[in-house]
């Protein structure tokens, strides 16, 4: 879609008196218009009670993090775009999601009118750098309504025009939302006794909700009952039922959930690593980002003894990770390359923000005892 309207604004630009002035305004225009849209969606959740998880500011590097309770903001080598994570911790959970949707579409819209009428109407002459902004921005925003939803993002206009529509299923899911969110809340702080007790509330209630399953296998996980959790998560691999994106998710969790189960001593690496590698692949066929299967190939690599690959992997992670709890995993994984590679000085120097973040999580906790041990 996006490089139909890229194609489509340079055309324009070009035919309709085209100028230094006009590109430029196209520049601007698809900049302001990109963070109008995440700006409204920082809005919406404001006004409508919706939880915002993650804020990215920039693309590039990580330059800092800051970890707030339910809250995750990075900052990023070169501050150009923003993006937002929506989640919501309040029923109506649909209700909410749409306005906030519509407070993004209906900011970002009145911004490129006032724009085009800045080009056309109000102006006494041409206004190439006005028209240039309007165009670009136009492009953007049709992008930001073509309703859309996959592994790995969500337009505002998904949230207009397709969440009212969703399957009983889809439905379902979105409003037992708030209840994962709980679990969610008591694995970041480590209690688990807590989470088990929702996780369980969760998948009686939703047998067959991914979102519930999910909760279950990231108690289980965390119990070091890596096993278990593998068995739920491959239950789900032969269900009918499941679109795309919903196999993406599947298909990343059993890759997951195949590489700490190898690491953990409870399934051979001879049968896991390829079952890990294929669930990996499969995932980011279907959408799933690599970016955020990089924790889990950073393992992968580990445990074939690719110390500088599992680095270079593991690092990635950590600069993507969208949780203190993704973070500390990605930090143990450098740890425990590190000591792979003979660098224990290192390890201890990377363990100190693990610990910090998750010091109980079981990766962290065993990868500081190998190294005190060492």
């Amino acid at each position: 879609m996006w490089k139909v309207l890229t194609g489509l604004v340079l055309v324009v630009l070009v035919v309709w008196r085209p100028g230094v002035a006009s590109f430029g305004g196209a520049v601007c225009g698809t900049w302001v218009v990109l963070a109008l849209l995440q700006v409204g969606l920082l809005l919406g959740a404001v006004l409508f009670r919706v939880r915002v998880p993650l804020v990215v500011i920039g693309i590039g590097g990580e330059v800092r993090t800051w970890n707030r309770p339910h809250l995750r903001v990075v900052w990023r080598t070169i501050p150009l775009l923003v993006s937002v994570g929506l989640t919501s911790i309040k029923a109506p959970v649909r209700r909410r999601l749409w306005l906030t949707g519509l407070t993004s579409v209906v900011l970002s819209t009145a911004a490129v009118g006032a724009v085009w009428l800045g080009a056309l109407v109000w102006a006494d002459g041409d206004q190439p750098f006005l028209r240039g902004f309007a165009i670009a921005g136009t492009a953007v925003l049709v992008n930001g309504l073509w309703p859309r939803r996959g592994a790995g993002t969500t337009s505002p206009g998904w949230f207009v025009f397709a969440l009212p529509r969703v399957s009983a299923r889809t439905a379902a899911e979105f409003e037992a939302t708030p209840l994962v969110n709980k679990v969610s809340d008591a694995l970041e702080v480590g209690d688990l006794d807590r989470a088990e007790a929702i996780a369980d509330e969760l998948v009686e209630r939703h047998p067959t909700l991914l979102v519930a399953i999910g909760a279950r296998i990231a108690v289980l996980t965390l119990r070091t009952k890596y096993g278990e959790a593998l068995h739920m998560v491959s239950s789900l691999v032969g269900r009918t039922d499941l679109g795309p994106r919903d196999m993406a998710f599947v298909l990343a969790e059993m890759a997951s959930s195949t590489a700490i189960a190898i690491e953990g001593g409870q399934l051979p690496a001879d049968i896991g690593l390829p079952a890990a590698k294929r669930a990996a692949d499969g995932a980011m066929q279907c959408g799933y980002p690599r970016y955020r299967c990089t924790g889990t190939l950073a393992q992968l690599a580990l445990l074939e003894n690719d110390h500088a690959a599992a680095l270079v992997l593991a690092n990635q992670a950590k600069k993507t990770s969208e949780s203190g709890l993704a973070r500390a995993d990605a930090l143990a994984t450098i740890a425990r390359a590190q000591m792979a590679a003979g660098d224990n000085a290192a390890a201890r120097a990377t363990l100190v923000e693990a610990q910090e973040l998750a010091g109980w999580m079981p990766r962290v906790a065993e990868t500081t005892a190998r190294l005190n041990i060492a």
